[in-house]
């Protein structure tokens, strides 16, 4: 896999997260959103993507969403910018409960 690009990183981010979230967050915070959405596409499983970023909320169930909803949008996402190894494809079966439609209206 090809080391994930800041400007992939947003366009991921914000296709599968946020749609609204900006630039002007700041270099140092997109800069470690880069480095989870990394560590996301390259876990084992969607499980193991979900506790990387479990703690993005205290309150999942506030923002209507899941950290397994959220690491399968951010891996189904990146499937169409970077290219997964093959057995992290077949590990992943896509999205579980408390996933949420996107902007770009995927599921």
């Amino acid at each position: 896999m090809r080391e994930l690009s800041l400007q992939d990183a947003n366009a991921l981010y914000r296709a599968a997260i946020d749609p609204r979230a900006r630039d002007t967050e700041g270099d140092h915070w997109w800069e470690a959103v880069r480095a989870e959405i990394g560590a996301v596409i390259a876990a084992p499983s969607v499980h193991a993507a979900a506790a990387i970023i479990a703690w993005w909320h205290a309150d999942w169930s506030q923002v209507a969403d899941s950290p397994r909803g959220a690491a399968g949008r951010l891996r189904k996402a990146a499937r169409r910018v970077t290219q997964l190894p093959s057995t992290v494809r077949a590990a992943d079966p896509g999205f579980g409960p408390g996933t949420r439609k996107v902007a770009d209206g995927s599921p």
